[in-house]
């Protein structure tokens, strides 16, 4: 994997260009104080005896002139024959690397003249001839009063001076200046010319390549944040999960998922742009929540987003309110429609704590679906967490596969739980639950098999098994009614609807099976469902609007299909006794219903307390683990 990310990824390319170049700089410069360290010791080697020649003849003129109490420059001027015998030395010195030898002086004035010269009388400087000096080095002899060696540096030989300052009563009177030079050796100059211009062009194409691959990378980095980007949010898409899922370490994060309650009514009231913008939103007060650099926004599909939030120092806690600060801030905020109009959005999210006890990331994300799932069944507009001992005895593991061949194998079954009379406990009908056994004999219950067919046409197959066990149980038991639960797009479904159609042609069958229809704004919104819930009412079957007032209730539509009962949703009777609002809920639901004719059923009625407190506001018929749990149905 590594390989295959340095190939494609021209940083790493980058690093290690940006290295080879490091290494090629430093041999540049190794080069280059090699041949300094070359130059000071053939320097070294080859003025050696010319300073010792030079030195002597300074200590001649020095001992020429101890005598003088007058001044050196004078006594020379005047004394014709030790000037002659002084560039008579001088003279001698000269070779064919010594150029010149020459004793000159600084006047008052800090010019600097010759005094006597050792070249041939052609060449020779005359006496108090200005001498121009181009170092300023010539200038430290005065405050050193010791010899000097000023290097000239040329490309094929080194130019040298020597100075040897001629110093009376601790004053520099006179300066002995000998200019000489030294052939480089011409092999190892070659040598070393060769490496470093080798270097130097290595430099050069590796600069060049530096450039490219940078140029290269903007591009990678560019194309890269696009393909993983969500152009419409902002944030990391599914491109990005699958990608990087293998890399994620799920010891280090919760994992959730985010769903936008009745997002497709936004988008079939407001328009695709509206719904757009919402979602816009909506990514944005995720972003501005999440801790940067630390939690990873994810849209996954459609209205639904994945969060991983990271955990500190072992402490889910932390990452967990992270989710519930999301989840608030949404529930604040006001969401634009437009310059005049604004609406509430709500939530539903899905949370898994411990996404580390799960194989890999995909396991990990089914648990957090799940709970998703059952937030939504809830009634949405809330978190859960996903629990494990709620779901001991379930596979987690499921595929879509093994429900496939659950449908073709039989295994699909129904468990069955009893509606009764509020006031007299009788048993009025029997609610059909679905179960699957799995291959190991576990039974799976709808919340994991459900969110794995969402949007498949393996669950209109999954509504036919179950109309057929129920009316096989219906056959069997001539006295009982049984509900199942029917999806907005079974009532859609050509094969589904004709099965009912075949029903109602018996006897005794339509008019004991009642349909449970969960509220929902596709239900609400789509003619051919309204058309068809109607025909059905006219074959003779009961219709059930189920978890009513979990979300948006149209009670005209309600009575256009004559619903004939509600079933009220389990979170409001499950609060109805500490919950003034959802007490009061339920008291209108009911009066409105009585009003309307239509019947009210209280699902979770899950303690005598509650039980009472339904009996007290006349509902006419309860269910719940008060009066028994799901199971199987004796024939």
């Amino acid at each position: 994997m590594k390989k295959i990310l340095f190939i494609k990824n021209p940083i790493y390319l980058i690093f290690l260009a940006s290295f080879v170049s490091c290494i090629f700089l430093l041999l540049l410069y190794g080069t280059i104080k090699l041949e300094k360290n070359i130059t000071h010791k053939m320097i070294d080697i080859s003025t050696f005896d010319v300073m010792s020649i030079a030195n002597n003849n300074a200590l001649f003129i020095d001992k020429a002139l101890e005598t003088i109490s007058s001044s050196y420059v004078k006594e020379i001027e005047t004394n014709v024959n030790l000037r002659a015998q002084i560039e008579k030395n001088l003279s001698l010195l000269l070779t064919s690397n010594i150029k010149y030898a020459y004793l000159i002086y600084k006047d008052y004035r800090g010019v600097f003249r010759f005094l006597a010269d050792g070249a041939k009388d052609s060449e020779k400087a005359f006496l108090n001839q200005k001498f121009d000096i181009d170092n300023p080095k010539w200038l430290e002899i005065f405050e050193t009063k010791k010899p000097l060696t000023i290097d000239h540096g040329y490309s094929h030989q080194i130019l040298i001076t020597y100075l040897v300052p001629i110093v009376k009563n601790n004053k520099v009177e006179l300066i002995l200046a000998v200019d000489f030079s030294i052939k480089k050796i011409e092999d190892i100059n070659q040598i070393l010319k060769l490496m470093k211009y080798a270097i130097i062009i290595i430099i050069l194409i590796i600069v060049i390549f530096l450039i490219l691959l940078i140029v290269q990378t903007f591009k990678y980095t560019a194309v890269k944040k696009t393909a993983y980007t969500d152009k419409l949010t902002g944030v990391y898409n599914r491109n990005y999960l699958q990608e990087s899922e293998s890399f994620i370490n799920l010891d280090e994060y919760i994992l959730a998922t985010l769903d936008i309650d009745y997002f497709k009514v936004v988008n079939d009231t407001y328009g695709h742009d509206t719904g757009d913008k919402i979602l816009t939103q909506i990514a944005q007060s995720i972003t501005s929540t999440i801790r940067l650099k630390e939690d990873i926004v994810i849209r996954y599909g459609g209205e639904e987003f994945v969060i991983l939030a990271k955990i500190n120092r072992n402490d889910n806690l932390s990452a967990l309110n992270v989710i519930e600060r999301i989840f608030k801030n949404i529930q604040e905020k006001k969401f634009q429609i437009n310059n005049q109009e604004f609406m509430n959005i709500t939530v539903s999210i899905g949370v898994n704590l411990v996404p580390n006890k799960s194989r890999n990331f995909t396991d990990a994300f089914k648990l957090a679906d799940l709970a998703l799932y059952n937030a939504k069944s809830k009634g949405r507009n809330n978190i859960e967490i996903y629990d494990e001992r709620e779901n001991k005895n379930n596979d987690l593991s499921i595929s879509i596969n093994e429900i496939k061949d659950a449908i073709d194998k039989n295994q699909v079954i129904c468990y069955y739980q009893k509606i009764v009379d509020t006031k007299t406990q009788e048993v009025s009908h029997y609610e059909a639950l679905l179960r699957i056994i799995d291959k190991n004999g576990n039974v799976i219950l709808p919340e994991k098999i459900l969110p794995v067919i969402k949007g498949t046409f393996i669950l209109r197959n999954i509504t036919k098994s179950v109309l057929k066990i129920c009316y096989k149980k219906l056959q069997e038991n001539k006295d009982i009614k049984i509900n199942l639960n029917i999806n907005s797009k079974d009532l859609t479904d050509n094969s589904v609807l004709q099965i009912l159609k075949n029903f109602a042609l018996e006897d005794n069958i339509s008019n004991r099976l009642g349909l449970e229809i969960v509220e929902s704004k596709d239900l609400l919104t789509s003619e051919n469902a309204k058309e068809n819930l109607i025909m059905l009412k006219k074959l003779g079957y009961k219709l059930f609007i189920d978890n009513f007032g979990s979300g948006y209730s149209n009670f005209v539509y309600l009575s256009q299909i004559k619903i004939d009962y509600i079933k009220v949703d389990g979170s409001l009777i499950s609060k109805i006794l500490e919950d003034k609002i959802s007490f009061l809920l339920v008291k209108n639901i009911v009066e409105f219903a009585k009003e309307a004719g239509i019947k009210v059923i209280a699902e979770h009625v899950s303690s005598k307390e509650i039980y009472e407190m339904i009996k007290l506001l006349e509902v006419d018929y309860s269910q719940g683990y008060y009066f028994n749990i799901p199971q199987e149905m004796d024939k």
